[in-house]
């Protein structure tokens, strides 16, 4: 199988497709902004925190540091319509700062729980954050947040709270433009596969030590 060189400034569309998120932050005036992100990532779930990539000239980073907290929600993909009008500079349509995006695309904001900026009604899921740092990491800033509040639409959690993706729908982006949804959850057959690693160890003659076990008895809910 042979392999090709990619440049490098195209090399980030390897790591798609990627859960697109709308953030949600406002200013010191309250005036709310609305934007699409595809750069967030759990990085902690003890305490639980997530980073966000900011492009450096978006409203959204000028109201974090201003405000210090922000909302991700997590959109279906049919609000993607909506989510593209809410990217305006990044989809080649912008709309002036101090202009609603939410009230733009014809979403509807709610009150969120413990952070002044709002959550987005239209979307299933919602991560309530508050600032611990801003790093400059290129043409981007990185910031990483502390959720301090999470809620999400009835129905959309089974009862081990993960997503039910027949309900969710959940939008990903492979590309400026271009976007997928999954169609299907593939279950691995965890059995199995935990016993052909066990007896390729014993073929080895590698031990498990007792301190690494306790990870055979982890439970999807329990991630």
């Amino acid at each position: 199988m042979s392999k090709k060189t990619l440049q490098l400034d195209k090399s980030h569309r390897l790591l798609a497709p990627r859960i697109a998120y709308l953030v949600t932050s406002i200013d010191k005036g309250g005036i709310v902004n609305a934007a699409p992100f595809s750069n967030v990532t759990s990085v902690s779930t003890d305490p639980q925190r997530l980073v966000l990539s900011v492009y450096k000239e978006w409203d959204t980073i000028r109201n974090i540091q201003e405000v210090g907290q922000f909302v991700v929600n997590v959109p279906s993909k049919h609000l993607l319509r909506q989510i593209w009008i809410c990217g305006d500079k990044y989809a080649g349509h912008p709309i002036p700062s101090k202009v609603n995006e939410l009230e733009i695309a014809g979403l509807e904001a709610m009150p969120s729980e413990k952070v002044q900026p709002p959550r987005v009604k239209d979307c299933f899921g919602h991560l309530e954050c508050e600032v611990q740092w801003i790093k400059d990491v290129g043409n981007h800033f990185l910031v990483l947040g502390d959720i301090v509040a999470a809620s999400y639409t009835e129905g959309c959690l089974d009862e081990n709270m993960v997503q039910v993706i027949n309900k969710t729908l959940p939008l990903l982006e492979v590309c400026r433009g271009y976007f997928t949804s999954p169609a299907d959850v593939v279950e691995v057959d965890r059995e199995t596969i935990k016993n052909e690693v066990n007896g390729k160890l014993a073929q080895k003659g590698i031990r498990v030590p007792p301190e690494i076990k306790k990870y055979e008895k982890l439970k999807i809910s329990e991630k």
